[in-house]
């Protein structure tokens, strides 16, 4: 039983009727009911604007790509701008991508940006370039039109811009209502100066009070005076999240020890080891958490090291209280992982990235050849007392909850592959305690409301835990209904009729 956004009562419905008298009842039909999903890494901004932009997740070729940013100016007539992500030439006939003067002949005039699918490199138009010029000179621009490096954190970071205040609102509430959707009832917006404004953590909070989806943010910049006041001044809980040591194997921007497979680069360093040790530093006397986004082997080594040393300097006790995040983690070497256990530190990580490039022939060979067995290693975080938080990186992959989980249940190497129970808690209560909220993530008495309800047949329920079992081919549970702290904010009136709805507080 549910009253005042807690869980007020668990127990048969005899006793739940006695101890709630008068409370709306409702026949969820022996459907599967759980704790809420916790996405622990979301821009929820690019996600609704993709959503009302482009999607070139299955686009076949650059062709194709000029042709669907042809047709969508084609069907807004006066569009200023248009947002598209998710393009990846590896498997086009012609595995280039389309140049700025391809762009412009198909939106004239208009600021086109197309994220690759990893969103660390982009094409933009002459009309996105000419509204834009702090791009001028940066490392990373080219003539034809794509941008990595510091060109491309400098355009994300400017494009708020070109939006107004109502059009990035809207594309919040598309996100969080897609959450919703999925059955995710919690979110981690990470956000920093190379992709919008302060004020879109405003946004995403307000947005989300009025959704009812329950948003804890993070500002990804360096630690000072300023960024602190700003970080406490906008309700976010640690200089954290996209606070980027390095880049992405898809962009060949992440930082390796050694060369790539296929390109004569070790990718890109964005901060040294002094900065990553004092932000840790202040961040921990701040009693914020701290906290990077790091991929490559070297910049995860930079990151770890970092750890040591303010652990040296302020005692292992004081930077394992502030629990710090390590975002995405993909090459983390073997002798780090103890080093991270007894620091306390999340490892917030993506099970979507391994399903969609661990494979055989997929990205990560591609890119780091024999390398790619080391990546993205869940199994051996979890052995060694890591705590772990699952999320999505949306709109890098999609928003997600079950599928989420069975990406880490199926992880391509069996040796990685996470318990299913284990994998549901990291998608629930140990993404909650990323956050530092150790109350939520399970329904018991007096713990946040935080409940989804779901369709599943009972044959594909798994005896142990009682949870779907996530099998490959299996079909993925279906959410009816999801509440965040009591409120109805995702329901389906023809499963369960029509519910009360979400109250705008």
């Amino acid at each position: 039983m549910l009253q005042g956004g807690r869980v007020v009562h668990v127990g048969g419905d005899d006793a739940a009727r006695a101890a709630g008298s008068g409370a709306l009842e409702v026949d969820l039909g022996g459907r599967l009911v759980t704790p809420a999903f916790v996405d622990a890494h979301v821009h929820c901004v690019q996600v609704g604007q993709v959503a009302d932009g482009l999607d070139l997740h299955d686009a076949v070729s650059r062709t194709d790509v000029l042709e669907r940013v042809a047709a969508h100016v084609r069907a807004r007539p006066g569009i200023r701008v248009v947002v598209g992500q998710g393009w990846d030439e590896r498997a086009w006939p012609e595995p280039v991508p389309p140049t700025r003067a391809e762009l412009d002949r198909a939106a004239p005039g208009v600021a086109v940006y197309l994220a690759r699918v990893d969103v660390h490199s982009a094409l933009v138009s002459s009309g996105l370039l000419e509204r834009l010029p702090v791009l001028d000179g940066l490392p990373g621009a080219t003539p034809e039109g794509w941008l990595t490096q510091d060109a491309h954190h400098a355009c994300r970071g400017a494009m708020d811009r070109l939006f107004t205040d109502a059009e990035r609102r809207a594309a919040v509430r598309t996100a969080l209502t897609g959450a919703a959707a999925q059955g995710v009832a919690s979110v981690h917006e990470l956000g920093g100066p190379h992709l919008g404004p302060l004020a879109d953590l405003v946004r995403v909070a307000e947005e989300a009070a009025a959704v009812g989806v329950r948003a804890v943010t993070y500002w990804g910049a360096l630690a000072d005076a300023e960024s602190l006041a700003a970080a406490r001044a906008v309700g976010a809980v640690g200089l954290a999240g996209d606070l980027c040591v390095d880049g992405a194997i898809g962009s060949h921007t992440a930082a390796l020890h050694a060369p790539y497979a296929d390109a004569d680069t070790q990718g890109v360093r964005y901060l040294d080891d002094d900065q990553i040790t004092a932000h840790l530093v202040a961040c921990t006397r701040a009693g914020l958490q701290a906290g990077f986004h790091c991929i490559g082997d070297q910049a995860v080594a930079s990151a770890v090291a970092g750890l040591r040393r303010a652990a040296d300097l302020l005692g292992a006790d004081a930077v394992r209280a502030a629990r710090h995040r390590l975002e995405h983690l993909e090459m983390v070497a073997a002798e780090d992982l103890a080093t991270l256990a007894e620091l306390g530190v999340v490892a917030s990580v993506q099970p979507a990235f391994d399903a969609a490039w661990g494979g055989p022939g997929e990205l990560y060979e591609q890119r780091l050849g024999r390398r790619a067995a080391t990546m993205n290693p869940f199994g051996d975080l979890h052995r060694a007392g890591v705590a772990l938080a699952l999320g999505t990186d949306a709109p890098v992959t999609p928003l997600a909850g079950w599928a989420t989980v069975r990406a880490a249940v199926q992880h391509v190497r069996p040796d990685q592959r996470l318990p299913l129970a284990v994998a549901f808690d990291a998608a629930t209560r140990g993404a909650h305690r990323a956050a530092r909220d150790d109350a939520a993530g399970v329904l018991a008495l007096g713990r946040p409301a935080d409940v989804a309800v779901w369709d599943v047949p009972a044959e594909l329920l798994d005896p142990a835990s009682g949870l779907p079992r996530l099998h490959a081919g299996d079909p993925l549970p279906r959410c009816v209904a999801t509440l965040g702290a009591g409120r109805v904010i995702h329901s389906d009136p023809a499963a369960l009729g029509k519910l009360p709805p979400c109250r705008r507080p």
